[in-house]
């Protein structure tokens, strides 16, 4: 192995790079008062853990650094950070499953967000409805949208048997 082929981190510290939106809302990253311009924030462990190691990408999706802990950040980064983790991340929670119908192959999904009913569509549930951490269960739509349901454990009994068939 030669040093081209060996894998470097470069670390962002938090002293150095600060985070803010420009007057079009996107997400701007500065660097010891240099502007790197848009950026896109990337959780490495979007399950585990939400608030460290962030990746830091520029729009042309090249690796600028890593943040070990955005708690570290001031004031106003982490907030403009945060606020890009959130609308990238958006995963709303779903507190009931009220029907699953299956019909050609699409599942369709009646459940409670909210307080609100919502109805989605899935294809495949082999690969768009995933357990993480053993309790969690994330649901991807046909539309690219992200469910969760945190504890599967913790909903009520009927939901638990609306899923239970399709979990293995």
């Amino acid at each position: 192995m030669n040093n081209n082929d060996r894998l470097t981190i470069s670390y962002l510290t938090p002293d150095e790079c600060k985070f803010s939106f420009n007057q079009n809302g996107f997400l701007v990253l500065s660097i010891d008062g240099e502007n790197k311009g848009r950026v896109k924030l990337i959780r490495s462990y979007p399950y585990s853990l939400t608030d460290e190691y962030i990746c830091v990408h520029d729009i042309e999706d090249n690796e600028i650094g890593i943040i070990r802990d955005l708690k570290e950040l001031d004031k106003d980064s982490l907030a403009s950070a945060n606020k890009e983790l959130q609308n990238r991340y958006y995963c709303p929670t779903i507190t009931s499953v009220k029907n699953i119908k299956e019909r050609m192959g699409h599942f369709y999904f009646d459940v409670v967000i909210d307080g609100r009913d919502k109805s989605f569509t899935v294809r495949d549930l082999t690969r768009n409805l995933r357990s993480a951490n053993g309790t969690t269960l994330l649901i991807f739509d046909v539309d690219g949208n992200r469910y969760i349901i945190p504890d599967q454990e913790k909903i009520e009994q009927k939901s638990r048997r609306l899923l239970e068939p399709y979990l293995y």
